[in-house]
């Protein structure tokens, strides 16, 4: 005689099979190799309560503080993820000269 499958075990199951490939791809995600973009900023955006940021070649996500702390139009260096499209790092170039101590 063979058991009865129960629905419920089979829902959990399914969603619990579907949450770790979920997180499994993000693991991978963060191996390198990275992309990378220099260039201007074009845009900022906030969808689904999720901050993203446009560059030329994608639409990079980023933490709540960076994105007020960029500007639309800013020079900058950015280095992110291959799939997820998350930023890794961004680094912020101005026009300015750097202080040169007592001047």
């Amino acid at each position: 005689m063979m058991p009865k499958l129960n629905i419920r075990n089979v829902t959990f199951l399914q969603n619990w099979y579907e949450n770790f490939v979920s997180w499994y791809k993000d693991q991978i995600d963060l191996f390198p190799p990275y992309g990378n973009y220099q260039g201007v900023l074009l845009g900022k955006l906030v969808e689904n309560d999720k901050y993203y940021i446009d560059i030329s070649e994608a639409r990079l996500e980023v933490d709540k503080v960076t994105f007020y702390i960029l500007s639309d139009g800013d020079n900058i260096k950015v280095r992110y993820t291959r799939e997820g499209k998350r930023a890794i790092n961004i680094d912020c170039y101005s026009d300015e000269l750097p202080f040169q101590g007592n001047e």
